[in-house]
């Protein structure tokens, strides 16, 4: 019997046929998005400052901010972004605005060599880093903001999406993700930032994942591997008709969860 391979290539960037990541399939039948954007909305606008200095790290292509963005403000924006191809798609998305600037490095090259403060830095669903150096990253962070200065911090929450990942990487992949392995999601970082000095809050979002399991599967198969980073060839049929059952049973939904933690150098 064959058996699953872990990716190499990260499905958010990978191409399908219809020349969408995974990522942007699963966002087709995804609220997650547009709940997010909502919330991060309110979230700015509520900041005291009509100009302020943002740093959005790992922005990809920066639709994230730019659409959350409130037209009440004036924002000077950094976007950092590592990757080649959404860095493409970054420089097209913000020709529009001489205020922003895009920088073509990992956080560590830029944390090295970078001397400004900013008023609000963004981390958003940063999963290149291990949780084992969330610690420092944090502290890093925490450093990069001005005496009045909020960390804005965006992380998967515990939801039906953290089931079904549990089940299947486990099952495929055993001694990469064994039986006690938890999904990551926000309640590390809100645990450390709950010991600095300062203030820490907690926004949930929730929304809601429709598998479109009767109509398109090829779309099912990109949302599946986008959430187990697994070739779908490479998982064995058995386990393929175990993974339709599971969203089958669901009804093709799946309850998401989101955290928001938000971060102040200074308590109110």
């Amino acid at each position: 019997m064959k058996k699953a391979q872990p990716s190499s290539f990260n499905h958010q960037y990978k191409k399908k046929g219809d020349n969408l990541t995974p990522f942007e399939t699963y966002s087709k039948h995804s609220n997650a998005l547009d709940v997010s954007i909502k919330q991060l909305r309110d979230i700015l606008l509520g900041i005291k400052g009509n100009s302020l200095e943002i740093l959005d790290v790992g922005c990809s292509d920066g639709l994230f901010l730019i659409s959350s963005l409130p037209k009440e403000k004036n924002m000077r924006i950094t976007f950092l972004e590592p990757s080649k191809d959404p860095f493409e798609k970054l420089k097209k998305n913000t020709k529009q605005n001489k205020e922003w600037v895009c920088i073509n490095q990992t956080f560590e090259e830029f944390y090295q060599n970078n001397k400004e403060k900013y008023d609000i830095v963004l981390a958003s669903h940063l999963y290149h880093f291990p949780r084992e150096e969330y610690q420092e990253l944090l502290s890093q962070l925490t450093s990069l903001l001005k005496d009045s200065g909020i960390l804005i911090w965006i992380e998967r929450g515990v939801d039906e999406i953290t089931d079904f990942k549990k089940r299947f990487k486990t099952m495929l992949l055993p001694s990469k993700y064994p039986k006690n392995w938890i999904p990551r999601n926000y309640k590390r970082v809100l645990e450390i930032l709950k010991r600095k000095e300062g203030n820490t809050k907690l926004i949930q979002n929730n929304s809601v994942l429709k598998f479109p399991y009767t109509q398109e599967l090829d779309d099912v198969i990109a949302i599946v591997e986008f959430f187990l980073n697994i070739e779908w060839n490479s998982i064995p049929r058995t386990v393929q008709e175990e993974i339709l059952e599971y969203i089958i049973e669901k009804k093709g939904i799946l309850q998401e969860e989101e955290g928001i933690v938000v971060y102040s150098k200074h308590r109110d």
